[in-house]
């Protein structure tokens, strides 16, 4: 920004060098670790990042990768403070793909069955990020139901989760501790 373009562009490639690259956490830094002030947690940084990287014309695959390692971050982390969370959607709102113009579904199949959540009873389809809930009574379970299948052509991330819950008498729990 001061004019320099020649040790800007240095800066810039040797940050694109040593970043790490991959199709799950998308693109950071190793190095990229929590210090003392509040400016310098992972997630301030990488936001910082991704303004740097759009600042210096970066593909929106780029930009896609870095915006890919804050909501991989959020999954299992508590963003401290609302600065770096502010920070954080603006640079996953204002960078690379819109993801949220993104309106094609994952087609989710369970057996061979096409789960379609607009045709679902009591499933609300969440505006903006598709999410939707759904759930089976015992007698609807089948064995088949156990093979899930997941297919998103669209760009963009989408996360989702499945799991298998069921109930017991309490009569028939056993502890597996031995008495002493």
């Amino acid at each position: 920004r001061n004019g320099d373009q020649k040790i800007a562009n240095e800066i810039y490639e040797s940050l694109d060098e040593r970043s790490i690259t991959n199709e799950e956490m998308g693109m950071y830094w190793k190095e990229n670790q929590p210090s003392w002030y509040w400016y310098q947690t992972p997630i301030q940084t990488q936001s910082l990042m991704v303004e740097v990287f759009n600042e210096f014309g970066a593909t929106d695959e780029t930009m896609d990768n870095l915006k890919l390692w804050l909501l991989k971050n959020k999954q299992t982390n508590s963003w401290k403070t609302t600065k770096a969370t502010t920070n954080a959607i603006y640079a996953i709102l204002s960078t690379g793909s819109n993801w949220l113009a993104e309106n094609e579904m994952v087609k989710v199949k369970v057996g061979e069955k096409t789960i379609d959540p607009f045709q679902l009873e009591d499933s609300k389809v969440e505006a903006g990020t598709g999410y939707f809930k759904t759930s089976w009574n015992t007698h609807e379970i089948k064995p088949e139901m156990a093979t899930i299948t997941l297919e998103k052509k669209s760009k963009g991330v989408a996360f989702g989760g499945l799991y298998w819950q069921y109930f017991e008498d309490l009569d028939k729990v056993t502890s597996a501790e031995t008495p002493l």
